[in-house]
């Protein structure tokens, strides 16, 4: 399997006919808000309380690790062996884009208790100018990051290449930290889109959160706007990595010519889409909330075989530079059925938590001696038909290829 060869490669491995998968997923969209209508008929989720850490000092210690195990591997991207036995883009792309993920839904926002560029900035005890807090940026920094990397993994010419791999981290610790000089420490918390993923993605935390879901009703820290923004990324960029793999558009760009430039526009127009789709249908709603765990499900189902099969290649790749376990191979093959199964329950999981979040968030919209109930679900409506429309267009795009 290629390293960017994200996903399960055709329909045919499917243990059910495409279009029986498709219509499951619109019942199960319309099944759970039709029966969260009749059950869930007051809000739920507000009033989420955090698990407390008790990390006391010991989180110095993997806030070490981390930082020594960045420092190292982007050492080794500029001076290691420039070809497929450096490790530098499963770090990059597998462990922590991808791996990342499943990670803060199980932990919480585990990138903020160990991020190293926070522990760099306090070990190297940079100057803070203070000149102007980050807080009233919203997220819009870490939006433009997190466009900026998506395009390097799915655009960017030679994005494989560990120097320019290398580079661009270094690059990018030189900024942020800059950045955080001039606004504080929580610059990370708005401006590191790493950081910003792990806590979007932490809010599904049962670890972190002493209900479930919960933490999806609980106030974020930056404008609504920028969160939408950035989520609409996040998902567009993971559509726009499924369509891109497909004959179509590979027939496409082979005619046309100017493969980056094609992409770099596609890459942009499909997420400023999902992002207008997303606020068109919302109305007066506000849904943010309830995309993360549709961005989550439809990220851990696209990159579920890259995950099983690079992850463990990437970490042998790291040890065997070193000299250790020589000869060593991770030959492990998914099986078809079984990943295109959990592909599909992972899609239709997330869409179905989406929908439950949504409604809660209707009816709290309004107080509920003023809430007509008939006008809450009519608000909602539109939504649904929307989170139809994403279900049957990732299972389409997840398997027809």
């Amino acid at each position: 399997m290629s390293l960017l060869a994200h996903g399960v490669g055709s329909s045919s491995d499917l243990p059910l006919p495409l279009d029986l998968v498709l219509q499951a997923g619109a019942a199960t969209v319309v099944l759970s808000f039709l029966i969260a209508a009749v059950l869930w008929t007051r809000p739920r989720l507000s009033g989420g309380t955090v698990r407390s850490s008790g990390t006391g000092g010991w989180i110095a210690v993997p806030q070490a690790i981390v930082l020594g195990l960045c420092l190292y591997l982007a050492g080794n991207a500029l001076a290691g062996p420039r070809d497929a036995t450096n490790p530098a883009a499963h770090a990059l792309f597998v462990w922590l884009w991808v791996g990342l993920v499943p990670l803060s839904v199980i932990l919480g926002p585990v990138w903020r208790a160990v991020n190293p560029l926070r522990t760099l900035f306090r070990w190297l005890r940079l100057p803070r100018a203070g000149v102007r807090p980050a807080d009233g940026l919203g997220a819009w920094p870490a939006v433009l990051w997190l466009l900026a990397f998506v395009w390097f993994e799915l655009v960017a010419p030679h994005r494989t290449d560990p120097r320019v791999i290398g580079f661009g981290l270094v690059g990018y610790a030189i900024v942020q930290l800059g950045m955080a000089v001039l606004r504080g420490e929580e610059w990370f918390a708005r401006g590191d889109c790493f950081e910003v993923y792990s806590s979007l993605a932490g809010r599904l935390s049962p670890v972190r959160w002493r209900r479930p879901l919960t933490g999806l009703a609980a106030p974020f820290p930056v404008s609504s706007a920028s969160l939408a923004a950035f989520v609409a990324v996040w998902w567009g960029s993971t559509v726009f990595d499924s369509a891109s793999g497909s004959p179509a558009w590979a027939g496409f760009v082979q005619r046309a010519g100017h493969a980056e430039l094609y992409a770099t526009g596609a890459l942009v127009l499909v997420c400023a889409g999902v992002l207008l789709a997303v606020r068109g249908t919302a109305g007066r709603l506000d849904v943010t909330a309830s995309l993360i765990p549709i961005a989550v499900g439809y990220t851990l189902a696209h990159y579920l075989s890259l995950l099983i099969v690079e992850a463990p290649r990437g970490f042998l790749l790291a040890i065997q530079q070193w000299g250790l376990a020589p000869g060593a191979a991770w030959t492990v093959v998914p099986v078809p059925a079984a990943i295109a199964t959990a592909q599909v329950t992972l899609i239709l999981v997330g869409h179905v938590l989406g929908v439950i979040v949504a409604h809660d968030a209707a009816l709290s919209a309004v107080p509920s001696d003023r809430r007509p109930v008939l006008a809450t679900l009519a608000d909602e409506f539109p939504l649904v038909l929307f989170m139809i429309g994403c279900t049957w267009a990732g299972l389409f795009l997840l398997f027809v290829r």
